[in-house]
């Protein structure tokens, strides 16, 4: 474990060098039937934004990933599209990549009869009408998963969102922002609900997403239980790690399922393991190997990605807003926290409970945000604006919608 936590405190960077990254996840159909992409028209998306094989990473004969000049693309298990750029230090670069891979998407979904929604939930088609993309590490992670939880095909095939990963400079900016990034995280996933629609009606939630992610792993979702300690530890952290249990054991790519076992209990654990196990850590935030990872927002469009990245940059590039911004997340107990992300995922916004007023908490936090984004980077401070003014009218994505076919012109 003490390899484990130094691999963690390696991956600091000087605050000169740090940057930000965006994964955005998007759910693809047919034309005009509105049925969900098949593995092999994945594929053919995957061959027309990398025409290079050797750019491709192949599982046999499947491509699971391709590298892009801005980025890499991977696949979520229902052939969700994710994009995960480049860290960059500007949030302008950002926009180029993201914007350039968008318009390929579309050119490339017209030339296939292909469309793409950023949308935090597919609001069209059933969980049997779902279409399971070929790869290893899925094969074993579909009936561990599903033995965990009601919800957990939903989240692996439904689900799409929006994610930022932020660089941290020692251990002690490591344990703010994990603690941060998982206590305001509900405020994150109220702010950016998106998802009302599931099998073509209104669900009477305001993010469906997070709903199925409430009901998946309790062991590996949620608010994580390092960040409810009075005071992070990083060794505590690593012994959760250890003691979380396997999904799957990884050796020279042959997926071997977990069978109970922690890292405790392998005989022969690498660092690699380590990661593998950060990687099937799904709470609000997570720590990987060099940057802390936000999970909580629905899938989006371009303009609500930026104003993610943004309002993540405000709150953790300027250590006093940092220290602000923890002073004003909730501090709850873990059964408390549960209680009021049920309540967000139906009510976003609207959400209240223990002494949490949702929507007054998420107005400071993007204000303590603007002002931090302010000092470390003014003209980037634009790309809140979207988030702004979508909380001086208390509304979230999901209030936006009104009719199911409202959602099918949400795409990028």
């Amino acid at each position: 474990m003490d390899a484990a936590a130094e691999f963690l405190r390696a991956g600091a960077k000087p605050r000169a060098a740090w940057s930000s990254g965006l994964e955005l996840e998007l759910i693809g159909y047919t034309v005009p039937d509105s049925q969900r992409i098949s593995p092999a028209q994945v594929r053919s998306v995957l061959e027309r934004l990398a025409p290079d094989p050797s750019k491709w990473e192949l599982e046999g004969d499947d491509i699971v990933a391709v590298s892009l000049p801005a980025g890499r693309i991977t696949l979520e298990p229902g052939g969700q599209i994710e994009f995960s750029g480049n860290a960059r230090a500007t949030l302008h670069e950002i926009e180029d990549d993201l914007r350039a891979y968008l318009a390929d998407l579309v050119a490339i979904g017209d030339e296939l009869g292909l469309y793409f929604l950023a949308i935090g939930f597919d609001p069209l088609r059933r969980l049997d009408e779902q279409k399971w993309i070929h790869k290893r590490r899925y094969t074993v992670m579909k009936p561990y998963l599903h033995s965990r939880g009601v919800r957990a095909w939903d989240m692996m095939t439904r689900t799409a969102s929006i994610q930022t990963s932020i660089d941290y400079s020692d251990e002690i900016d490591l344990g703010k922002k994990f603690v941060l990034g998982n206590r305001l995280g509900p405020i994150v996933a109220a702010m950016f609900a998106n998802s009302p629609f599931a099998d073509g009606v209104a669900t009477g939630r305001k993010s469906e997403r997070y709903a199925a992610w409430l009901e998946t792993d309790p062991d590996r979702s949620g608010v994580h239980s390092s960040a409810l300690a009075p005071i992070f530890s990083l060794e505590a952290f690593v012994e959760r790690v250890f003691s979380t249990p396997l999904i799957f054991v990884d050796r020279d790519g042959h997926f071997e399922p977990g069978g109970g076992r922690t890292m405790r209990k392998l005989r022969d654990a690498t660092l690699s393991d380590f990661t593998d196990v950060l990687s099937t850590i799904f709470t609000e935030a997570r720590i990987r190997p060099g940057y802390v990872e936000m999970r909580s927002a629905d899938c989006g469009p371009a303009e609500d990605a930026l104003a993610l990245i943004a309002f993540w940059k405000g709150l953790t590039w300027d250590s006093a807003a940092l220290d602000a911004a923890l002073d004003l997340a909730p501090a709850l107990s873990a059964q408390k926290f549960i209680g009021l992300q049920h309540d967000i995922a139906t009510r976003a916004l609207g959400a209240s409970g223990d002494g949490v007023d949702v929507l007054a908490l998420a107005r400071d936090a993007a204000k303590l945000s603007m002002k931090g984004l302010e000092l470390v980077a003014p003209d980037e401070a634009r790309y809140l604006d979207p988030l702004r003014r979508r909380l001086e009218d208390g509304q979230s994505p999901a209030d936006s919608f009104v009719p199911i076919r409202n959602a099918i012109s949400r795409v990028t």
